[in-house]
């Protein structure tokens, strides 16, 4: 524990649970691996994660395929004026999110402490950062399943961990969208069926082999599992039991459109510059629940960097303070957040919302880069897990995306396979 007291400014002491340790090539993970296993960031001075293949503002989670040419590109910024010397190693789980028993080697060939070469200073922008960028091959793994991406600096001070998924794509699946069986919830959620084709892969013991997850806009929070399918029929499995699928809608994301500090967008009152920050004044917000439905384009909770006035959003983008207000005319019992996407889809203090009684609203703001941005505003919920309903409301129509992953793990196999993920639409 000596390492973490030493360095308690970079690694949040509360919300670790041991030592953080990089193991040098061929040890085995499992021993000293105690990281919280989520998108974490240790470090107030990063900012701006992007982990995405091709677009960002349409993934849901960062995934790359088992010996195809994509890869994954992960992207964020330092707030410093001059670089640093980083690195970054990767770990392996299984489904449940707990250290892989498999060596570092058989998993991740090589030296398994990489430097991260690619970097850029800010051009022209108030506040001075360090744009890194890492492109993650899919010949760096050697296996399927669950993995974590660390950074941290020369002296092994952690910044940052990226949950990603590396799949076989070896299963097909079918997801279908039906109406919930429980006839209180037909207006309020969406309901799932799926059907797992397992191809030459012999199932032999259903719920033990095989294991099926869905999420909703790539939100860890909504994650729903099952194990044993409910009929299956030589190498399919379907997972159609009333309601096991069963997902409160909410309603379309809140968006701000914040690319350009030269005029006003739509969603801007007021851009002020003081004590060498840019603050842009958003219009205010207000309560949804309860309020009649309307279909408005949102990327479903993600976010988008973005600039009208330069021609590199990533190096030459400001960063705004963004102030946000929710109307509410009372209190409410709970914390209100920002949530979404930019939140790593955690409540956060840096996103919580204060209530002015002179204004009757909350009232918070965040650092932001100039782009696109979607949210929703959430508190805890009684199981502990961010809610949305009270100051959003559900709404079956909503369009949502649905991330589904099949893990598979054959008698004796040491490891859960991916065997497939894939994106469903609500509205397709």
């Amino acid at each position: 524990m000596h390492f973490l007291k030493q360095h308690l400014p970079f690694l949040v002491w509360g919300a670790l649970c041991g030592m953080c340790w990089i193991p040098g090539e061929g040890a085995a993970q499992s021993d000293p691996f105690e990281l919280p296993a989520t998108d974490t960031v240790y470090d107030d001075r990063v900012q701006t994660i992007l982990f995405f293949q091709l677009h960002p503002e349409r993934e849901a989670i960062p995934t790359m395929t088992l010996g195809r040419s994509t890869g994954l590109d992960l992207y964020f910024d330092l707030l410093q004026a001059s670089p640093e010397e980083l690195y970054y190693t990767i770990y392996h789980f299984d489904q449940d999110w707990n250290p892989s028993t498999l060596q570092t080697n058989e998993y991740y060939p090589g030296f398994p402490e990489r430097q991260i070469e690619d970097y850029l200073s800010s051009r022209g922008t108030e506040l001075p950062f360090i744009h890194y960028r890492l492109h993650l091959n899919s010949s760096a793994v050697s296996v399927s399943g669950n993995f974590l991406i660390c950074v941290f600096d020369r002296w092994r001070r952690v910044l940052f961990t990226r949950r990603f998924f590396v799949t076989e794509q070896g299963f097909l699946v079918e997801l279908d969208f039906v109406q919930p069986v429980n006839p209180d919830l037909r207006r309020s959620h969406q309901a799932l069926n799926a059907t797992v084709n397992t191809g030459k892969f012999d199932v032999a013991n259903n719920g033990e082999e095989l294991s099926v997850m869905i999420l909703q806009n790539g939100d860890p929070n909504t994650a729903i599992r099952h194990r044993l399918a409910n009929f299956f029929h030589g190498n399919s499995f379907r997972f159609n039991k009333s309601d096991d699928w069963l997902f409160p809608a909410r309603k379309e994301f809140r968006y701000k459109d914040l690319r350009t500090i030269r005029s006003r967008t739509p969603d801007i009152e007021l851009w002020e510059e003081r004590d060498g920050e840019y603050h842009a004044w958003l219009v205010p917000d207000g309560v949804r629940e309860g309020r009649p439905f309307y279909t408005e384009t949102d990327i479903n909770g993600r976010f988008l960097i973005h600039n009208l006035d330069r021609f590199d959003p990533h190096s030459q983008s400001d960063y705004v303070r963004a102030h946000f207000t929710l109307k509410t005319g009372y209190p409410i019992d709970e914390e209100v957040y920002l949530y979404g996407a930019f939140s790593s889809w955690k409540l956060l203090p840096a996103f919580r919302m204060e209530y002015d009684p002179e204004k009757k609203a909350y009232l918070g703001n965040v650092l932001l880069k100039l782009g696109y941005y979607n949210y929703l505003f959430a508190s805890e919920g009684p199981d502990g897990r961010p809610q949305t309903e009270a100051l959003e409301g559900n709404w079956y129509e909503a369009e949502n995306d649905y991330v589904v992953l099949v893990y598979y793990r054959p008698f004796g196999g040491r490891y859960d396979r991916l065997m497939f993920t894939g994106l469903f639409n609500s509205n397709q």
